[in-house]
């Protein structure tokens, strides 16, 4: 099979990303635009155009006009996902050698751009639960006890990154925490790639969106949680902690010349779609829908962990005894097809479709799968390896750089890595380049391998 027919394939119940379901949300402007002629809208960087860093055009436009009404100093368009935003706002916070404070679920393209740039990280632990092993959302209380264990007279750091909502949907209060980072001058990254549509529904008892608590940088990724195509994305700036120059160079650094035009328009248009008031009330009904179908299956006994997201629908399969890789080809065999598959848990993304015939579907297969699965007597949660603030042994640029060897991770033990080790999803590393392989890190990798296949009797750069 080719890969354009593949595109084709029809899957029985599709919840994962794009958030648009396989086109079904997607904005009608977009919809009108793709019923054109098969390439007619494929235009270059022509004048009218411009491009997402141009003084003029009708992108540079449409970025001052929702940066006007969201308050922000400016927004900018991307096309190689939230992952380019992020690296462009990574790059703008640190230069080479400077040190930026992250926490333990910080997305993989984080630590490329510190591979890249040579920029030093300190990652903070988060508490994590005793019934699932996701982290939770970080409070006031717990950055302060990582600010305590922080140096700050001989360590510079140049910014602080957090990450709210996490890919299971756990979201806090970020104002207490962007407010004391704001005490120390530490201008403040947020990865609200999965939190975008939080920025339009103040109003709906969802989580208030980092744009809205001050954030100094924020990237919302525009087809994981509003309803853009693959690779469409928005960085949002405000304050004076970033310099705006080096926010617009370090943009252009990683910004391809060619943008798609098509993407570009799924930006524009994935966002004018929520500030449509006709459309915001459809999307408000699916946000409540989606209420429903978590307070439904919940009443139908099934074992559904409560996260800040409606859109994410994560069961604990753990609860049965069955881990969330087998429940997940469980389902994708049977045609309902799953985003995050994890030890614990398994996560659905609803997006913005119609999602009523979601309930009896999985029902009836959550039934079959209690029925044909051997389950495991017990499934412990693997209790995190990591100190409350550590930092890699060895930069993570000097180690990228390094001479390396391929060796079996079970020879690793006690061996400084020269590899990301980073399961996708969710994208968040389970070993950087730099960080030694201790006997506890070893070991919980090790474990995880027996649920994930893709961990088993793999190789690894090691210096």
């Amino acid at each position: 099979m080719s890969i354009s027919s593949f595109l084709t394939k029809k899957f029985l119940k599709s919840l994962f990303f794009p958030a648009h379901n396989r086109g079904a949300a997607l904005p009608q402007k977009l919809v009108k635009l793709l019923k054109n002629p098969p390439g007619y809208w494929d235009l270059p960087e022509l004048p009218e155009l411009g491009s997402p860093i141009s003084q003029s055009g009708l992108i540079a436009k449409s970025q001052r006009e929702f940066s006007e009404r969201f308050k922000t100093k400016g927004c900018f368009f991307g096309v190689n996902g939230a992952s380019g935003l992020i690296q462009s706002a990574v790059i703008a916070m640190a230069n080479p050698g400077e040190i930026l404070l992250m926490p333990r679920n910080v997305h993989v393209s984080v630590i490329k751009t510190c591979a890249m740039q040579n920029i030093l990280p300190i990652f903070f632990d988060l508490e994590s639960s005793s019934e699932t092993g996701h982290y939770k959302p970080l409070t006031k209380n717990w950055l302060e006890s990582v600010f305590k264990k922080i140096n700050f007279n001989e360590k510079k750091i140049a910014g602080v990154i957090l990450v709210s909502p996490s890919y299971q949907g756990y979201a806090g209060d970020l104002e207490p925490l962007i407010n004391l980072c704001h005490q120390k001058n530490l201008p403040v990254l947020v990865d609200e790639a999965h939190g975008s549509y939080f920025l339009f529904c103040e109003k709906l008892n969802l989580p208030k969106s980092a744009l809205l608590s001050n954030a100094d940088l924020v990237v919302h990724s525009l087809h994981k949680s509003l309803n853009g195509l693959t690779q469409t994305a928005a960085l949002w700036y405000k304050g004076n902690l970033v310099n705006e120059h080096n926010l617009i160079r370090s943009i252009n650094l990683l910004q391809t010349t060619s943008p798609s035009s098509l993407l570009l328009s799924s930006c524009e248009e994935s966002i004018k779609d929520w500030l449509n008031k006709k459309s915001f009330l459809k999307y408000q009904k699916r946000i409540l829908e989606a209420k429903s179908i978590y307070k439904r299956l919940i009443q139908k006994n099934i074992p559904l962990i409560e996260t800040q997201d409606p859109l994410k629908i994560v069961v604990n399969t753990s609860m049965v005894g069955i881990d969330g890789f087998t429940a997940d080809n469980f389902f994708y065999r049977n045609g309902l097809i799953a985003e995050l598959p994890e030890m614990m848990t398994l996560t659905f993304c609803l997006g913005f479709a119609n999602q009523k015939d979601f309930l009896n579907l999985f029902e009836k297969l959550w039934s079959e799968l209690l029925l044909k699965t051997k389950r495991m007597k017990s499934l412990e949660v693997l209790k995190s390896p990591f100190k409350l603030v550590q930092a890699p042994e060895i930069d993570i640029g000097v180690a990228w750089r390094s001479k390396t060897r391929k060796i079996p991770f079970s020879q690793s033990l006690n061996k400084i890595s020269g590899d990301i080790i980073c399961p996708y999803p969710p994208g968040v590393p389970l070993l950087v380049p730099g960080e030694k392989i201790d006997a506890n890190r070893f070991n919980w990798i090790k474990k995880q391998s027996l649920c994930n296949k893709d961990l088993v009797n793999f190789n690894i750069r090691v210096l």
